[in-house]
């Protein structure tokens, strides 16, 4: 998936976003039986976010609500109709969907979900990373004054909005140099840095190694 391989197992699902480039096989001596459920919309992200996935960590545990989940598959599939209705029904399963994925997850899900400007502006930042971003473009997005929403993602996270941005493309740049073969110029690309030497540069100082030995030591 964009470089990184995933082994899955019995009762796990994944998440594939949009614009990414996505190849999955079955094993030959156990082949799987999986579902899969497209969706979108302007909460998409938000939803995915409050559920606990992410671009990154993709990967989330099913094998508990396994029978809940195919059920409220089967139900958006039995209300396909275009009506008020069937529209309901379809989001309303939907939502129960992500609700056990959710609760797959609840270990690691984020307080975020406490606030839902600083959920949002996380979400955005999430699906955005590879892009430049500001923080008075995220007060914008959640239609907050700028001063009032840095004091509230502080008061959320922990941290001001530019050191979570910060920290989540470092994030993200471990991930690619754990498990993939992407080079550095590829790895700083997808992390939002225009040039390598940038990425070089703060990987370096906030986890006082470089990118190449990090490299070495995780394989």
């Amino acid at each position: 998936m964009d470089g990184v391989t995933y082994s899955l197992h019995a009762g796990q699902g994944f998440l594939i976003t949009p614009n990414v480039q996505t190849f999955y096989i079955a094993d030959e001596k156990d082949p799987w039986k999986y579902l899969w459920l497209g969706f979108g919309g302007q909460n998409a992200p938000q939803v995915i976010s409050s559920a606990g996935l992410t671009q990154e960590e993709p990967v989330f545990e099913a094998a508990k609500f396994s029978r809940l989940l195919y059920q409220y598959t089967e139900n958006i599939i039995d209300h396909a109709k275009d009506n008020v209705v069937d529209n309901m029904a379809r989001i309303g399963n939907l939502y129960q969907f992500f609700s056990c994925v959710a609760a797959s997850n609840k270990e690691t899900l984020p307080t975020l979900i406490l606030n839902p400007y600083v959920n949002k502006a996380v979400a955005y930042i999430q699906a955005h990373i590879a892009e430049t971003l500001t923080v008075e473009a995220l007060a914008d997005l959640v239609g907050l004054d700028r001063s009032y929403f840095t004091a509230k993602f502080k008061e959320v996270t922990g941290m001001s909005p530019a050191k979570y941005i910060q920290n989540f493309r470092l994030t993200m740049a471990r991930h690619y140099l754990e498990s993939s073969a992407l080079s550095v110029e590829e790895i700083a690309e997808k992390c939002g840095y225009q040039r390598p030497e940038s990425l070089t540069k703060v990987f370096k100082k906030h986890y006082g190694t470089s990118l190449v030995s990090f490299r070495k030591q995780a394989t």
